[in-house]
C-alpha cells in the first residue's frame, strides 16, 4: 500500500513536467512565426516602394529658350514707365510658359548700368528695364530670372542682367569709396583749425597813400556817370546840342555820388516829358569843377 502511493505521486510529477515543456515549445514556435511574418511584411513594403519609385518619372526640364519670341524695337509699341520702356500689349496673347516652372530661391540683387531686355510671361520680348534700376531676383531657373517690376512679374536672362548690371554689394562698395574720397578731400581742403603754421617772411614796402582816395577825379566822375546812363539804355547823341532843351547841374566827386546821379536821372528819363514820352538820348559838356564837384550842361530828348 505504501509503495503504490509513492508511485502515484511520481506519475503526477512526470505528467506536470511534461505539460510545461510542451507549452514552452509551443510559445517558441508561435514567436518565431510572428518574427518571420513581420520580416515578410517589411520586405513586401520595401519591394512595393522600389516598384513605385521606379515607375514614377522625374520631372522633365522645361526648354524655355525654345518658346521665346524675340521682337525688334520696330515691332513693339514701346512706352516709357517708371522703371522700364515696354509694350504691355504683348501680354494679351499666349500661354504662361513660366507658370509650370519651379524657380529656385536666390538672394541675387542687381542695379542696372544699361538697359536689360525683359520678357512677358508668355515668352514674348516686351522691352527693357531702364538704367539705374534695382532688380531683386524672386527666383532663378537655368539661365532665367524672375523679378518684380512696377508690381508685375517680369523675366530676363541672367546673362543679360550680368552683362548690363552690377550687384548691389558692388554698388554699395562704389558709393562707400566715393564717400571716403569726398571725406578725404574735405579734410585736405579744410585742415584742422588753430594749428599754427609757420609763414615765410616776406619783406613789404608800404605804398604811398593816394590823396583823396574816397573821391573821383572830375574826369573819372563824368566817365562813371556817362557809362551808367548808357548801360541803362540812354543813347549818347551830341546832335542834341542844337535841337533840344538843356539844363545845368553838377556831379559830386565823392565816390558813390556819380552812381547815385545816374540812377536818379534814369528814373527821370523813364518818366520823360509831361506828355508821357520817355527820354532816350542825352549829351553833356563839362563847364568846370572844384574839389567837391564837376559842373555840366546837359541836353536830353
Amino acid at each position: 500500500m505504501k509503495r503504490m502511493k509513492i508511485w502515484s505521486v511520481f506519475l503526477i510529477a512526470i505528467i506536470t513536467i511534461s505539460g510545461c515543456a510542451n507549452t514552452k515549445e509551443a510559445n517558441s514556435i508561435e514567436t518565431e512565426s510572428s518574427i518571420i511574418e513581420d520580416m515578410n511584411v517589411e520586405k513586401t513594403k520595401t519591394i512595393s516602394k522600389e516598384t513605385v519609385d521606379s515607375e514614377t518619372p522625374s520631372p522633365e526640364k522645361k526648354d524655355i529658350d525654345s518658346m521665346i519670341i524675340e521682337k525688334t524695337d520696330e515691332e513693339l509699341n514701346l512706352k516709357t514707365y517708371n522703371y522700364s520702356v515696354e509694350d504691355r500689349t504683348v501680354c494679351d496673347d499666349g500661354d504662361d510658359i513660366f507658370g509650370p516652372v519651379i524657380f529656385d530661391y536666390t538672394d541675387l540683387a542687381y542695379v542696372t548700368t544699361a538697359k536689360v531686355p525683359i520678357y512677358a510671361s508668355n515668352g514674348v520680348k516686351m522691352g527693357y528695364v531702364k538704367e539705374n534700376v534695382d532688380i531683386i531676383a524672386l527666383g532663378t531657373y537655368e539661365n532665367w530670372c524672375k523679378f518684380d517690376l512696377d508690381g508685375e512679374n517680369k523675366y530676363a536672362r541672367l546673362s543679360d542682367i550680368e552683362a548690363n548690371a552690377i550687384t548691389m554689394s558692388e554698388r554699395d562698395a562704389i558709393i562707400e569709396e566715393a564717400n571716403r574720397q569726398e571725406e578725404f578731400t574735405v579734410k585736405v581742403e579744410n585742415p584742422v583749425e588753430n594749428v599754427p603754421v609757420e609763414q615765410p617772411v616776406v619783406e613789404t614796402h608800404p605804398e604811398p597813400e593816394a590823396p583823396d582816395s574816397d573821391k573821383y577825379t572830375p574826369d573819372e566822375a563824368v566817365a562813371v556817370y556817362r557809362s551808367l546812363m548808357e548801360a541803362g539804355g540812354i543813347t549818347w547823341n551830341p546832335a542834341l546840342k542844337d535841337v533840344s532843351s538843356w539844363g545845368t547841374g553838377w556831379i559830386e566827386l565823392q565816390k558813390g555820388m556819380p552812381e547815385w546821379c545816374a540812377e536818379t536821372n534814369l528814373e527821370s528819363f523813364a518818366i520823360g516829358s509831361h506828355g508821357g514820352n520817355s527820354w532816350t538820348e542825352f549829351y553833356f559838356e563839362v563847364t568846370g569843377s572844384d574839389e567837391d564837384s564837376v559842373y555840366i550842361t546837359e541836353w536830353h530828348n
